[in-house]
């Protein structure tokens, strides 16, 4: 496990949430690659034209958060020891909610609703902070949909090709969607 980060308790156990570091660059390419290889997969394109694409798409979608969000979090996402994921939370000020800007797991950690207990704890951290929670969902991401319906996020209109989504933590006395 990590010296360094912040334990996050969810309904799955505990995980660390530690800030990216240098050597977590091989990672964090393997995550952007399990997904945008789906994508990339369509396309009548070679091999080698397609690692070149997700490379530079990398590249540009790393500095392009940078860019976007310099207040954000970016978080390595840790259990038992071992980094399972990438969670970046923007906190947004007292005009602009706090935005999840991205979240995704190694592809052998989904489907088992981990994603969906992390989210739900930092979304309870965020409600205690009376604060509301934006995010976009590529339209296709059926799966990334369906959880956030399921934690009480709404649709609030479409950024092609984003559907944009917002949760607002319920009322006091009102229980919270869970994983």
């Amino acid at each position: 496990m990590s010296d360094t980060g912040r334990r996050l308790q969810t309904g799955k156990g505990p995980v660390i949430l530690r800030p990216e570091r240098l050597d977590d660059e091989a990672l964090l390419f393997r995550l952007f690659r399990s997904w945008m290889l789906e994508d990339l997969d369509r396309m009548p394109i070679d091999d080698a034209t397609k690692e070149n694409l997700l490379r530079f798409q990398f590249a540009a979608q790393r500095a392009g958060y940078r860019t976007t969000f310099p207040a954000a979090s970016f978080d390595i996402i840790e259990r038992d020891g071992e980094p399972v994921g990438r969670l970046i939370v923007d906190p947004g000020n007292a005009r602009e909610p706090t935005c999840l800007v991205d979240f995704v797991l190694l592809p052998e950690t989904r489907n088992a609703r981990l994603g969906r207990a992390i989210i739900a704890a930092v979304l309870a951290e965020q409600g205690a902070l009376g604060r509301t929670v934006r995010v976009k969902v590529l339209h296709h991401n059926l799966p990334s949909q369906r959880m956030c319906a399921a934690l009480g996020f709404v649709e609030i209109g479409q950024e092609p090709p984003f559907i944009q989504l917002e949760w607002t933590a319920p009322p006091a006395g009102q229980p919270q969607a869970t994983e």
